[in-house]
């Protein structure tokens, strides 16, 4: 598996690994690597290590429509837009306040579940896996905005493994009791606060579906430049 993913890295796939699930994502059209990226990825499905459950990859349209095998093998199940933003200017948020939480607190299980709308076994398995995909930054990762000393949204901030200190963030949730509170946009911009500031990003790049209109139009708020789009396939065992 270790060669299999060295290859991937190789042809500009980036990817994370949890105990259950395998991330695979390309952003670039790099279609003269098109065959050797349908071949790994054929490999991969075929050779599925013992616990993994699903296999999920993002790439434009125009790479996927030369991947024959992985298009009969796996399932779109979504469309995605890409946002990206230079966080080399400086970047303040002065009035508003956040808290790092320990993952395995229960507090911390409990309030994701509650944003998450799922229940506290998802939550923590969610949890879980993020110990497993990050491990060297998942204790600094949960956090919390604080609005009047309560607790209204979680978003998890990172560095991207084998990047340029591209920043990401994992997830991102208001609380449905203070959905359409426009708190999202504050949200996001404690997120890039600490990519900036805290994990020394050097850039962002951001995610969400196509349909997502708020969170599209919370990334453009916050000096996000809409970038190309991506499909994304699943592989379920």
């Amino acid at each position: 598996m270790d060669n299999l993913l060295q290859h991937f890295r190789s042809v500009g796939v980036h990817y994370l690994k949890s105990d259950s699930v395998m991330l695979l994502e390309i952003l670039e059209d790099r279609l003269d690597f098109a065959a050797e990226i349908d071949v790994l990825i054929n490999e991969l499905l075929d050779n599925l290590q013992s616990g993994l459950e699903k296999v999920r990859f993002e790439c434009p349209k125009v790479l996927l429509d030369s991947l024959n095998c992985t298009r009969t093998k796996m399932e779109i199940v979504d469309k995605r837009i890409a946002f990206k933003r230079s966080l080399l200017t400086p970047l303040t948020i002065s009035e508003l306040d956040y808290e790092i939480w320990s993952c395995s607190e229960k507090k911390s299980i409990f309030f994701l579940s509650e944003v998450m709308s799922t229940s506290v076994i998802d939550a923590e398995k969610f949890l879980t896996e993020m110990r497993t995909e990050l491990p060297s930054q998942v204790n600094n990762m949960y956090t919390v905005y604080i609005v009047n000393s309560e607790p209204v949204g979680v978003v998890f901030p990172h560095i991207e493994p084998n990047t340029n200190n591209e920043g990401r963030m994992l997830w991102i949730g208001i609380h449905p009791n203070f959905m359409g509170t426009g708190l999202g946009k504050d949200l996001h911009l404690i997120g890039l606060y600490r990519l900036k500031n805290e994990f020394k990003a050097m850039s962002y790049l951001g995610m969400t579906r196509v349909d997502n209109i708020p969170m599209r139009n919370i990334m453009l708020s916050n000096g996000c430049i809409q970038s190309n789009s991506v499909i994304s396939l699943q592989y379920s065992i």
